[in-house]
C-alpha cells in the first residue's frame, strides 16, 4: 500500500529512527504509568477484599483482573490521545503525529484497531521473558514473543510507505510535524 497523501500541504512521513526512538520513550513513560496503575489496583484490592497485597499473587482471578485493568486503562490513554490531538506525550516530544491516510485525525475505530494490533505484537514479550526466567522450558516462547516485537519494525523497513504493521492495518500513518519557528 502506498501513501495516498501526495499533496504539498501534508506533513512528511516520519522517519524510521525517529519513530523507533519515540517508541522507546513511549515505553519508558508507559512503564511509569503502569506502575502507578498497579499501585492503585493493589490499593483497591486491599480495600475491597480486606486482604494484604501478598494475597494478590495467589489469586488467579485477581491477577487476570489486574491485567485487564492495565490493558483497558493503557488503551484508553492511547486511544484518547490519538483521537484528541493525534499525539501522545512521547509523540509530542519527538514531533510526531498520528493521522488517517487522508491527513485528518484517525477515527475511533482506527485508533482501537491500531492499539489492539500493536498490543498483540508488543504485550506478550515481557510476560514470556519473565516466565522463561523462572522456567527455562518457556524460552522458545520468549524468543517467539521477541520476534513479534520486531515484526512491526521489520514490516516498516520492508514496505515502500515505511508504515508500521499496526498503521497499515488500521489505515493510519505517523507524520512528522514541523518545528515551531523560534521567536
Amino acid at each position: 500500500m502506498t501513501d495516498t497523501r501526495n499533496n504539498l500541504s501534508s506533513p512528511p512521513g516520519a522517519g524510521w529512527w525517529r519513530r523507533l526512538l519515540s517508541f522507546i520513550y513511549e515505553m519508558l513513560l508507559t512503564g511509569a504509568v503502569i506502575l502507578v496503575l498497579s499501585g492503585v489496583y493493589q490499593g483497591l484490592f486491599q480495600l475491597l477484599t480486606g486482604q494484604g497485597v501478598t494475597a494478590l499473587s495467589g489469586n488467579v482471578l485477581a491477577q487476570a483482573l489486574h491485567f485487564v485493568w492495565l490493558f483497558v486503562l493503557t488503551g484508553a490513554y492511547f486511544i484518547f490521545c490519538w483521537n484528541r490531538s493525534g499525539q501522545t506525550l512521547a509523540m509530542k516530544t519527538w514531533r510526531l503525529q498520528l493521522d488517517n491516510r487522508h491527513g485528518g485525525r484517525p477515527a475511533l475505530r482506527q485508533s482501537i484497531i491500531r492499539f489492539v494490533v500493536a498490543s498483540l505484537c508488543y504485550v506478550p514479550a515481557l510476560p514470556c521473558w519473565l516466565l522463561a526466567r523462572h522456567a527455562p522450558q518457556w524460552l522458545p516462547l520468549a524468543w517467539i514473543a521477541s520476534g513479534l516485537v520486531v515484526l512491526p519494525w521489520l514490516w516498516a523497513w520492508l514496505r515502500t510507505d515505511r508504515q508500521l504493521l499496526q498503521d497499515s492495518i488500521a489505515g493510519t500513518c505517523i507524520t512528522q510535524k514541523a518545528a515551531k519557528p523560534k521567536a
